[in-house]
């Protein structure tokens, strides 16, 4: 028996609209005429409105991700989502501990200056390195941020690098200046919105995490100081528009430590005709029935196929929903309460 040793295979968003086209008779498999551009143009448009819906109905297990926020001294809210440059730092972190370099300054950095040298310009041997941890190396335009003298975190992006030498040109110099052994930390790439905090913790330079207690608003309302210092053990999100508010309580004294968060990420759009569909493979299927649902009214197709289709669609999505779900071991014992009580104690 010969098999193709591959398990690849996915759609791309233009094979994803044709097939769902010839689920409800608008596209003749046996016809050759290219589809419209108005067709591709409105069924892309129902593809990425669907997909949005989507994020709505939890069941994103594989958009469960992990985002990393930097602590800045004193500061009560970040906000996450395409910040200002010069505003709050955090940046995807899946797998745990991924995404950012965490090193420190063998020289002092004088208030202004724009050079500084460090242990590691990759995160190889970080103390957040591990199995797993795809290696990246500080580069151009990646965003740096240098513990001061006062404890706050200066931020601002890398002009040059030197991999072999260690040294740092910065694009604006420290406002303060740091210390020999300040904290210098690098990422690429900012942390887009999370639709939904599902969990949290701060880890300590040693490694040790904190797990953070996750608030409804009105609690967090009932805090009489929230601008009291200690280390980030309870945290808010206000999910905006564009952004979104993360409330730490206490604030950060430490901005050694890190907040990691587990957040429900938006599902990717469909922008070009060979973007990939930001879902496992298995939900191919599933994703090609239901937007032939969605375009029955769109292209009055007859009823018998149009229930044909509404059927697939709907088992398609609970059979994914079904399999969307997390593994672990169950225990079950008696109650000693109800033990004591039976025997009379």
């Amino acid at each position: 028996m010969s098999t193709s040793g591959t398990i690849i295979f996915r759609l791309n968003r233009d094979q994803i609209i044709s097939q769902a086209l010839l689920k409800i008779g608008a596209l003749d498999p046996e016809n050759t005429a290219s589809i419209t551009t108005s067709q591709t143009i409105n069924t892309a448009n129902a593809l990425n409105l669907m997909i949005k819906g989507w994020e709505a109905e939890g069941l994103q297990l594989w958009e469960r991700k992990y985002g990393v926020i930097f602590p800045q001294k004193n500061q009560p809210v970040y906000v996450l989502g395409n910040p200002a440059p010069g505003g709050d730092h955090a940046c995807l972190s899946t797998p745990l501990g991924s995404g950012f370099i965490r090193t420190t300054a063998t020289t002092a950095i004088a208030a202004g200056a724009t050079s500084v040298t460090v242990v590691a310009t990759d995160n190889a041997a970080t103390p957040f390195a591990s199995v797993g941890v795809p290696k990246i190396t500080m580069a151009i335009a990646d965003n740096i941020g240098i513990q001061q003298t006062d404890g706050t975190m200066f931020w601002t992006t890398i002009a040059t690098v030197d991999t072999g030498t260690k040294v740092v040109t910065l694009t604006l110099g420290p406002t303060i200046g740091s210390a020999i052994g300040a904290t210098i930390t690098t990422y690429t790439t900012k942390l887009m919105r999370p639709l939904r905090i599902l969990d949290g913790f701060t880890r300590q330079l040693q490694g040790n995490d904190i797990p953070h207690l996750l608030l409804p608003r009105e609690q967090y309302n009932r805090f009489g100081m929230k601008t009291s210092p200690g280390t980030p053990i309870q945290s808010y999100y206000d999910q905006q528009e564009n952004v979104g508010h993360l409330y730490v309580y206490p604030t950060a004294q430490d901005v050694t430590q890190l907040m990691f968060i587990e957040f429900q990420k938006p599902i990717e759009d469909f922008n070009n005709a060979t973007d990939d569909f930001d879902l496992p493979q298995e939900w191919g299927e599933c994703i090609v029935w239901n937007l032939a649902a969605r375009l029955i009214p769109d292209y009055g197709c007859p009823e018998i196929r149009a229930n044909q289709v509404m059927r697939y669609a709907d088992l398609f999505m609970k059979r994914l929903d079904g399999w969307d779900q997390e593994t672990g071991s169950i225990y079950i014992q008696p109650s000693q309460w109800a033990y004591y009580q039976g025997s009379g104690s």
